[in-house]
C-alpha cells in the first residue's frame, strides 16, 4: 500500500482519553477522524478544501484501506502524514502514514475520493480543481483500494438507526461513522482485525435504518451495511 514517496502535509496529535477503546488503544474510528482532519487541513492549505465546498462542490470518500501495525495508546504522541497520490479516472487518491514519537510507522492508508457537484450529485473531474504538482494525472493503478464483492452468505445481523451525531455538514452520514459502526459491531462479536477496507456505495441519511451483517471469508470477514436490502457499504476486515 505504501508508495515510499515524500509526504506533503503532516500534523502532530496526542491520543486523548475520549479517543480510546476499552483496552486503552486508539479507536479505529478516532484514527479515521485524525486522517480526515489532516486531509482537510492539507486541502485547505492549497485551496481545494472548504473553498471548493463554498463553490458548490464536495469531496466524498469512495474507498479506503487502513492497515495498523501497532495501534497507539492513551497519552501517546503520533504524527499523521498525508499526500496526494494522483488521479485514477474520477478518483483522487490520497495516502496517509502514521508514525509514533520515535518515527516508527504504526499505520498506513490509501483512499479514493470523488468530487461531486453538491446540487446534481454528479461526479466532476478532479484534475480540473487539484494542483497538478500534488495530484498527477497518471496515478499508479495498483494504488486504488480494491472493489469488494457482496457475494456470500451473511449472518450475525445487528440493527441501528442513523442519528444526528452520525451526520456531516452535508447532512449525510460522515465516513467515520461507518467505521465506528463496524468497529462496535466487531467488538461485540469478538472479531479482531489489523486490516480494514471499506467501499462506500450509497449515501445514508438521518433516521435511515441500517442492518449490519457478517460473512466469514477465507481470510477474515466481510461486513455488509444495508438499508431496505440496498447495500450502503461493504467492509473487509482481516
Amino acid at each position: 500500500m505504501a508508495t515510499k514517496e515524500p509526504f506533503q502535509f503532516e500534523k502532530k496529535f496526542e491520543v486523548l482519553s475520549f479517543q480510546i477503546d476499552p483496552l486503552g488503544k486508539l479507536r479505529w474510528s478516532a484514527l479515521g477522524d485524525l486522517m480526515q482532519e489532516v486531509a482537510w487541513k492539507h486541502a485547505d492549505s492549497r485551496d481545494f478544501g472548504k473553498t471548493l465546498f463554498d463553490k458548490g462542490y464536495m469531496w466524498v470518500l469512495s474507498r479506503m484501506q487502513i492497515k495498523v501495525h501497532k495501534m497507539p495508546s492513551w497519552g501517546d504522541h503520533i504524527v499523521v502524514k498525508t499526500a496526494g497520490r494522483g488521479i485514477d479516472k474520477l478518483f483522487a487518491l490520497r495516502e496517509f502514514l502514521v508514525e509514533d514519537a520515535k518515527g516508527n510507522v504504526i499505520a498506513e492508508s490509501m483512499s479514493a475520493w470523488l468530487l461531486l457537484d453538491v446540487r446534481s450529485k454528479r461526479p466532476q473531474r478532479p484534475n480540473h480543481v487539484l494542483p497538478p504538482e500534488l495530484f498527477s494525472e497518471n496515478a499508479d493503478p495498483g494504488l486504488l483500494p480494491a472493489k469488494l464483492d457482496p457475494a456470500g452468505e451473511f449472518g450475525k445481523s445487528s440493527e441501528l438507526t442513523v442519528r444526528p451525531f452520525d451526520l456531516d455538514m452535508n447532512n449525510h452520514v460522515n465516513n467515520v461513522s461507518y467505521i465506528r459502526w463496524v468497529e462496535d459491531f466487531c467488538i461485540s462479536e469478538g472479531v479482531e482485525f489489523k486490516d480494514f477496507l471499506i467501499n462506500y456505495l450509497t449515501e445514508a441519511k438521518l433516521d435511515d435504518p441500517i442492518s449490519l451483517s457478517l460473512s466469514k471469508q477465507d481470510q477474515g470477514f466481510l461486513l455488509s451495511g444495508t438499508n431496505q436490502n440496498r447495500h450502503v457499504f461493504l467492509v473487509s476486515v482481516k
